[in-house]
């Protein structure tokens, strides 16, 4: 019994948060460094790359999608949490103009 217990502590002690998985073309709200992030709906070549502000992933930049690699993108480690500098830009090349600017807002 205590080795059950001793696994249930293991999958649980680092307590990661679960990933995000949001459209390409959808901004990205309340996101946690570390976290994962799951771009969703892209059916053909899609380029995710810097906007006006640091890059906020840990992969990149810049994000060719789909890729062959799967690499695991998380939000990067070190951003700013406080509001207004927590909002930081990206672009989806994928996406129509009007769209391609995408936020992440980046609060722990």
């Amino acid at each position: 019994m205590s080795k059950d217990q001793g696994k249930d502590k293991k999958s649980t002690r680092d307590n990661t948060p679960p990933p995000i998985n949001v459209d390409k073309c959808t901004d990205i709200g309340n996101a946690l460094m570390g976290q994962q992030i799951n771009f969703t709906g892209i059916v053909g070549p899609c380029t995710i790359s810097p906007g006006a502000t640091p890059w906020p992933f840990n992969f990149g930049p810049n994000i060719i999608l789909p890729n062959p690699a799967n690499p695991i993108i998380q939000i990067a480690h070190g951003l700013n949490t406080t509001s207004p500098n927590n909002v930081y830009t990206y672009v989806v090349s994928c996406c129509s103009i009007e769209s391609a600017t995408k936020t992440v807002t980046v609060t722990g």
